[in-house]
């Protein structure tokens, strides 16, 4: 880096690279006065240069070619925002290996080869910073690595896809069902036009892994979380949440426990009560429960130009001013400075638990489904049960567990699915309590 200037090379220019190169515009003279140095945008490596797009670029930066782009000896900083694993990978190896720092939104690479990164970074003696991976505009990463530095984080609690969180709010509060809601969220262009990433939970599951990585300092990576999506969730499912003062969530969830560590990401019911259960549309927030803090909840946009926009740039300010490659340096909170994490097998994981039978509407019938419920050990906290609108011969029966191993609810809906009392498979949800503090 110069005395006059620090040169910024940045790597795709869609939405998320186009607020940037506006943002580094826009704030061209505060920056600079907060530095001490300028900010000047180098070089933008794009896959075609004839692309319309946001941010006006000056010709001469553009390049499609990899070679002009790394070969440039004025860039100090490299802004990943291309997405994807090939070919953004290599060119994320590239610039470290060169002795840049690289600044990445990129959760999907972090989830998947981010301990590896890590230790090229370091063997370069350049850092990676990473906010935008993870919640948008929220600084969830900065506060888990410094904030709440001097705490044991025992347990995380995220709503991290605006995606579902859209969707589920729709359903909650508008009563679409879950096809209207989904085709409402791509109108308004909080849905990809293929939502499988996000409506499975996979998405939220990559930005977990990264969070739990730094939350626990272990080595974390996506298919270490046990994942279920949204896409199977009833409108019956949250007229009833409701009543029994619930809303749904898809909640990613990290907890330390003594057996290891829990990693889940799945639909389930948070109280009325809890915070998370007020947060609607495509807001994302996560709460943070730390041994001498106690309770940290962090709240906003989880994605969209601006809001990653400004966490991108917040990274390149902390790299630039030199204190975030420090801290890179010295603190061993990074993922690839601890060996495998222990991972709680979720068949042993504990929860509440909700249950929707269709039930046979004839006598003797809850004794026979209380009775496979408890063979397996299983306590029943509540049953709820109204009368049916339709002839159907079968009548909605809602029961509630004390905390039931995972495993044994499983089996337990699927015996009760083969009964002759029951129509179907149970729906099942688990009723997340959280910790107090």
């Amino acid at each position: 880096m110069s005395e006059a200037s620090i040169g910024i090379g940045l790597i795709g220019c869609g939405t998320v690279g186009s607020g940037v190169i506006t943002l580094l515009g826009e704030m061209r003279e505060a920056y600079a006065q907060r530095l001490g140095r300028s900010l000047e945008l180098r070089r933008v490596l794009v896959r075609n240069t004839t692309t319309p797009r946001d941010a006006v670029v000056p010709a001469n930066l553009m390049t499609d070619d990899p070679e002009t782009f790394f070969g440039d000896p004025d860039i100090d900083i490299v802004v990943e925002v291309a997405g994807g694993l090939d070919p953004v990978g290599g060119f994320v190896e590239r610039a470290l290996a060169a002795g840049k720092h690289v600044v990445t939104a990129n959760k999907s690479l972090l989830a998947a080869r981010g301990v590896e990164l890590f230790a090229l970074a370091r063997k370069h003696d350049v850092c990676i910073a990473f906010e935008a991976s993870c919640g948008g505009g929220i600084p969830i990463l900065q506060a888990l690595k410094f904030g709440l530095a001097a705490n044991r984080v025992d347990a995380l609690y995220g709503i991290l896809n605006g995606t579902c969180n859209y969707i589920l709010s729709q359903m909650s509060d508008h009563g679409a069902e879950y096809d209207a809601a989904l085709t409402d969220a791509k109108a308004k262009g909080f849905a990809e036009a293929d939502p499988t990433l996000d409506v499975t939970g996979a998405d939220a599951a990559q930005k977990l892994a990264i969070l739990a990585s730094l939350a626990f300092g272990v080595a974390v990576n996506a298919d270490d979380v046990s994942c279920q999506g949204i896409d199977e969730i009833e409108i019956e499912d949250i007229h009833y949440g409701v009543e029994l003062g619930y809303a749904i969530k898809l909640l990613a969830i990290a907890e330390r426990q003594d057996e290891g560590y829990v990693l889940r990401v799945h639909p389930c019911f948070v109280h009325m009560d809890e915070p998370l259960s007020q947060v609607r549309d495509a807001f994302n927030a996560v709460s943070v429960f730390g041994h001498a803090v106690g309770h940290s909840m962090f709240y906003g946009h989880g994605a969209g130009q601006m809001p990653t926009a400004s966490a991108v740039v917040s990274d390149i300010l902390n790299v630039a001013a030199g204190w975030y490659p420090q801290a890179f340096k010295s603190m061993a909170i990074w993922p690839d400075q601890h060996e495998p994490s222990q991972m709680v097998d979720p068949d042993d994981v504990n929860n509440r638990y909700y249950l929707r039978i269709a039930a046979r509407d004839v006598p003797g019938v809850m004794a026979k489904v209380a009775k496979i419920i408890g063979d397996l050990g299983i306590s029943i906290s509540a049953i709820l049960q109204h009368e049916s609108d339709e002839d159907s011969g079968f009548v909605p029966l809602i029961i509630t567990t004390h905390d039931a191993r995972e495993g044994s609810v499983r089996q337990a809906a699927e015996a009760l699915a083969q009964s002759d009392v029951v129509a179907g498979r149970p729906a099942c949800l688990r009723i997340i309590e959280l910790p107090t503090g």
